[in-house]
């Protein structure tokens, strides 16, 4: 008699094998392969198969297939792969999760079901079965014969740069051609094996969350699965979102290079709304949004004390809290440090009802009530196009009126897997994922171990940070001391002299030049812009000038090059989240430190610029993998940057 039950726990059970000392990586689409690769401490390596028979001896049934045919074409896959590979084949176990008592089947162990209930006990009997020791090398190419969905297309390429010679890695090639590790193996995995068996009876959510610290690859983690679920269940819709056009067209350019994936669409949560329900009118632009808050807050004298910035900032919080009624008056304001009285939440609620009639009458329309309106009022559109498998990266920044817009929008019994950083966005501010009606409690995964970054940016970040934050109390998102050691030096950042927004365009087209001349792709370059003195589009238009047309295109526009000469990246470094590259070049970041000067600011305000900016900085400095340049002449960020004095 199958059973498919024990077959399940099995697979469930090799992937709890981390803790007693082996590590597994299970295969789901080679038929006449084995389900797993195991490894174990010394390079040792064995191949397993489950069989869900309960007898050793032949059937003449063609289900289920009796051990011995088993054991043979795992056998000749075994064999095909060490000959194409010149590679020794390791020992094979035969899992048998239905059978009673174990044994052998043409000189192949197999594991019975006293062995297969618990993980302490199956690992036990692994690890007692003798077989060979092998490099990582060759661990690498079972793991790739057997698991092919974990391997990354595009093998690395070395980079040099002249004066600054060393290799510099691409982002998907950092240990070409595997995954990262097997935590990351197991997160793009999750519920996928279990979904194409056993069809899930309830109606809730099939829900995931993966964090972790900067550059463990939470994004790479994403891509895999949506290629995964795209190969496993064709017919299913399936839609990414991220949170703005930079990263989502990052994240197609990574897509594109597995024609698996070509399924999968990959939007903005506002290109998704704009799909279910076009906006009202015309987006009000930032100057037009301060127009009109300085306009109208003459009839509301409670908060005459109050910045129209501020003003501004606490209505669109309102809206992306989707607290535009009576519960605003009591609401909690996680994350809104400011206190303010009764008087002035009820003169704030009447804003914004002036603020949304406003907009209705004069077809208008603002980017964080668009979503609001939609949820109050789902359109038709909502039901018709129903996704079954929606991923969203960086989903700390998708506001809680997002994400209980994205869930009606959801098939029942349909699939959420979501990558965050619980250190940033919403999460930071104290609001919890079952506050939006996600419970996720052992449906949620952290990855500890960093990639991206050298130890020398890592370190560079974190005393930046402290430095400028010496009494914040909410978590740094770095990586332990522990999993800094296994990531290379590397060289210090570079902080350069600041100077005007010219002059900074000037500097890093001279840089560029350099790097071009001495062979470095551009597209391996990123140059971030803080501050609004200095557009996208211009310095796109004055490094095109200097290093001709094409050479630099802005990531808010199109996606990244295919590989070859490519063209440098451009962002806002709001918009640097999720982006990585192995050059990053960090410009105007002084108009922030003058920002954080203006006398106009009230105390509170000023603590929570100097954070939020603090942070923009720290999310920048950690897009960069290999080298980092900062022009920055401000006294207190020079010295926050470990460089002192005034640099203009």
């Amino acid at each position: 008699m199958r059973t498919p039950t024990l077959v399940i726990k099995t697979r469930t059970l090799l992937g709890q094998l981390g803790a007693h000392g082996l590590q597994a990586s299970r295969a789901t689409g080679i038929p006449e392969g084995p389900d797993a690769v195991l490894f174990g401490q010394e390079g040792r390596v064995w191949l397993a198969a489950i069989w869900p028979g309960e007898d050793l001896q032949p059937s003449l049934l063609e289900e289920p297939m009796d051990c011995g045919r088993l054991v043979a074409r795992v056998l000749a896959w075994r064999g095909r792969v060490a000959a194409e590979a010149g590679l020794e084949e390791p020992a094979l176990l035969i899992l048998a999760p239905a059978l009673a008592a174990g044994g052998e089947m043409s000189g192949v162990r197999v594991i019975s079901r006293g062995d297969c209930g618990r993980s302490g006990s199956l690992a036990a009997a692994i690890l007692s079965s003798p077989t060979g020791k092998f490099t990582e090398g060759a661990q690498a190419v079972w793991r790739a014969a057997a698991v092919p969905e974990v391997r990354i297309d595009g093998a690395g390429r070395g980079i040099t740069a002249g004066h600054r010679a060393r290799v510099i890695r691409v982002p998907e090639a950092l240990v070409a051609p595997m995954l990262l590790d097997y935590r990351q193996e197991r997160c793009v995995r999750l519920d996928v094996e279990e979904e194409a068996r056993v069809r899930p009876l309830a109606t809730d959510f099939r829900l995931r969350v993966i964090t972790g610290v900067a550059g463990c690859g939470k994004t790479l983690v994403l891509i895999h699965r949506a290629r995964l679920l795209a190969s496993v269940f064709p017919r299913k819709r399936i839609v990414l979102l991220s949170f703005n056009r930079p990263l989502t067209n990052d994240l197609k350019w990574r897509l594109a290079r597995h024609p698996e994936a070509a399924r999968v669409e990959c939007l903005t949560f506002h290109q998704w709304l704009h799909r279910i329900r076009p906006p009202g009118g015309k987006m009000l632009g930032p100057a037009e949004l301060l127009r009109w808050v300085d306009a109208e807050r003459g009839q509301a004298p409670e908060l005459e004390r109050a910045s129209t910035e501020w003003i501004l900032e606490e209505l669109h919080w309102m809206l992306d809290q989707g607290l535009a009624g009576e519960a605003y008056l009591t609401a909690a304001r996680k994350g809104r440090k400011s206190r303010i009285s009764l008087e002035q939440r009820r003169a704030m609620l009447d804003l914004l009802r002036r603020f949304r009639t406003y907009l209705r009458v004069n077809g208008r329309a603002d980017w964080s009530e668009w979503p609001l309106s939609v949820l109050e009022n789902p359109p038709p559109g909502l039901r018709q196009r129903m996704v079954d498998h929606l991923l969203i990266d960086e989903a700390q920044f998708f506001a809680p009126a997002w994400i209980e817009l994205l869930r009606m929008g959801v098939q029942s019994g349909g699939h959420i897997f979501l990558c965050a950083d619980p250190t940033q966005g919403f999460l930071r501010r104290g609001t919890s994922w079952s506050s939006l009606g996600m419970e996720v409690r052992s449906r949620s995964l952290r990855l500890e171990q960093p990639y991206r970054s050298t130890r020398a940016i890592l370190r560079f970040a974190r005393a930046f940070y402290r430095h400028r934050l010496p009494e914040e109390e909410e978590p740094l998102n770095l990586p332990e001391a522990e999993a800094l050691e296994t990531l290379a030096e590397g060289e210090e950042p570079w902080v350069q002299a600041g100077g005007s927004g010219h002059e900074q365009m000037e500097r890093v087209a001279r840089e560029l030049e350099v790097l071009r001349e001495r062979g470095l792709p551009l597209e391996d370059v990123l140059i971030l812009l803080a501050g609004r003195s200095v557009s996208e589009a211009a310095l796109v238009r004055h490094l095109g000038h200097r290093l001709g047309e094409g050479s630099v295109v802005s990531a808010k526009e199109r996606a990244r090059t295919a590989p070859g000469p490519g063209a440098a990246g451009v962002a806002h470094l709001m918009a640097a989240t999720g982006l990585e590259r192995p050059i990053v070049f960090l410009l105007m970041v002084d108009e922030l430190a003058e920002e954080e000067e203006n006398p106009l600011l009230a105390p509170e305000e000023r603590a929570e610029r100097v954070l939020a900016h603090t942070r923009q900085i720290y999310v920048g400095v950690t897009r960069a993998m290999e080298r980092l340049v900062i022009y920055a002449g401000h006294r207190g960020l020079r010295e926050a940057m470990g460089v002192g004095g005034v640099c203009a």
